[in-house]
């Protein structure tokens, strides 16, 4: 397996938004909504979403991951003075459970470790990949009603 990361352009919009909406389908599958209310909410979660990490992270790097040569997922890192942050990691189910989030997080580390910096993260509580985290060394720092915040040291 070949993982290797391209920076977006305007032309992967459209996977980006494919890949979004996979990382939403399981929760909001279960919500007993109409299509029609389901792409209306994930257009309008999809524009928010991006626009706040526009505002929030203005020189974060955003990715596209591909794994042998194929889109899978996309990356979105910042390199901050006393850490660097991973702000998202998404990959579609399809991709998942192969090793793709694993090997970015790890280069991800070392990267870290070569500058002496720590890996910060936040994570829903029920997202799975938590799991991956506290496998990878992940601690939690705080947790409120939804999210966690991991740091690896």
């Amino acid at each position: 397996m070949r993982v290797e990361l391209k920076p977006i352009t305007k032309d992967d919009e459209p996977f980006l938004y494919e890949v979004y909406v996979s990382t939403r389908r399981k929760e909001i599958d279960s919500w007993g909504w109409s299509a029609e209310q389901i792409q209306h909410f994930l257009e309008m979660q999809w524009c928010a979403q991006q626009t706040s990490y526009r505002k929030q992270f203005p020189d974060a790097s955003h990715c596209i991951i591909l794994s042998d040569n194929k889109y899978v997922g996309r990356l979105l890192t910042e390199n901050l003075p006393e850490h660097h942050h991973l702000i998202d990691i998404s990959i579609l189910p399809s991709f998942q459970g192969k090793g793709v989030g694993t090997f970015l997080i790890t280069q991800l580390q070392q990267k870290a470790k070569e500058e002496n910096k720590s890996v910060i993260l936040q994570v829903f509580q029920t997202n799975p990949a938590r799991d991956l985290y506290e496998r990878l060394g992940f601690q939690v720092m705080s947790a409120d009603e939804i999210y966690l915040k991991m740091r690896w040291q």
